[in-house]
């Protein structure tokens, strides 16, 4: 009976003594960890300013997997709300400030706690953003500084956590933009060429990549809203560029950017009507961001041509076959069309 007295008395001391370095460890906390991830300040920024991406990188996933988050009307920018149940306790997360590619506030809550700050910041870095995550609090609840204590303090609990939440939205960050400036060709198919109607405007020009990306930028949107502004639906026309002259040994290129017509419109002020012929043909389907993967599947084309003994004829035409703004990047699809003799 003395032993297990002495072992109840032992239990109780180790207890109190448990609780006093609990209860003496500070109720504060200010923690801040910061990294250089090689990339543009808006796409750390936007990644972060969107809640739904937490998932992917957020430290805490890892850890548990009976996480189950939910979201509110929005997701990004103030006003963006989340909330979570787990096997722990429930919690939320609401932006209350952001400053673009800057900064972004917000408050975690767990529970019924009181909420603590999160805190981002970003800079422009040699060789991409320098991003810093900071968490703070002023009155961290008893059960928080227990997990403290037990843990090494504030910093080495909180600090690991930021900086295995660095180190995996860096590497989600860098796999979706390699994804995004990847691309894939699809194989050349011979085509019966249906005659179709192209409006648009005509640009002569010095091949440039960075002016014809400007050509492209000003003109489509206007092709566009004046076919939607004439009554005209998504379905009724395909946004398209017709080239007629591409000479490499000059450096010359003079085609159209517009729309092909599935009704009848008539062009307007400053465009061009031009009717695409019926005929032989030959065509690739790119699937990549504009710009990646075009003179690869150019070149493929002419590859095509050269073995099967074809003669390319003009114009060449492209189709914009889906919307940019709701695929992926690498999902963009371009087909390319080629008459042939």
């Amino acid at each position: 009976m003395k032993f297990l007295k002495y072992l109840l008395v032992l239990i109780l001391v180790i207890a109190i003594g448990g609780i006093i370095y609990i209860v003496m460890q500070p109720s504060s906390y200010d923690i801040a960890r910061t990294k250089v991830i090689k990339a543009p300040v808006s796409t750390v920024f936007n990644t972060i300013n969107d809640l739904k991406t937490w998932e992917k990188w957020g430290p805490w996933h890892d850890e548990d997997s009976t996480i189950v988050v939910t979201y509110g009307d929005t997701s990004v920018g103030v006003g963006a709300t989340s909330s979570w149940t787990s096997k722990d306790s429930p919690g939320n997360m609401k932006t209350v400030n952001t400053v673009p590619n800057a900064l972004i506030e917000q408050k975690m809550q767990f529970g019924d706690f009181d909420p603590s700050d999160i805190i981002w910041k970003f800079e422009e870095a040699e060789g991409g953003t320098k991003v810093t995550w900071q968490m703070k609090e002023e009155n961290a609840p008893f059960v928080f500084k227990a997990a403290s204590a037990f843990t090494g303090g504030w910093d080495k609990m909180l600090g690991t956590m930021e900086e295995n939440g660095l180190n995996n939205l860096e590497k989600m960050i860098l796999e979706e933009e390699k994804l995004a400036n990847s691309f894939r060709i699809s194989e050349v198919a011979t085509k019966d060429l249906e005659a179709k109607k192209f409006i648009g405007y005509f640009i002569k020009m010095k091949i440039n990549h960075e002016e014809m990306t400007n050509a492209f930028t000003t003109n489509m949107p206007k092709a566009g809203m004046y076919a939607m502004k004439s009554g005209l639906q998504y379905g009724d026309f395909t946004p398209a560029a017709v080239y007629t002259k591409y000479d490499e040994e000059t450096q010359e290129t003079e085609f159209y950017i517009g729309v092909i017509l599935h009704k009848d419109l008539q062009p307007g002020e400053g465009m061009t009507a031009v009717d695409l012929p019926s005929g032989k043909g030959v065509m690739v389907s790119k699937f990549g961001n504009y710009g990646n993967g075009d003179e690869e599947a150019h070149i493929k084309i002419a590859a095509y041509l050269k073995a099967n003994q074809l003669e390319q004829r003009w114009p060449v035409w492209e189709l914009y076959v889906n919307d940019p703004t709701t695929v992926k990047p690498q999902d963009i699809q371009t087909d390319i069309y080629y008459p042939v003799k």
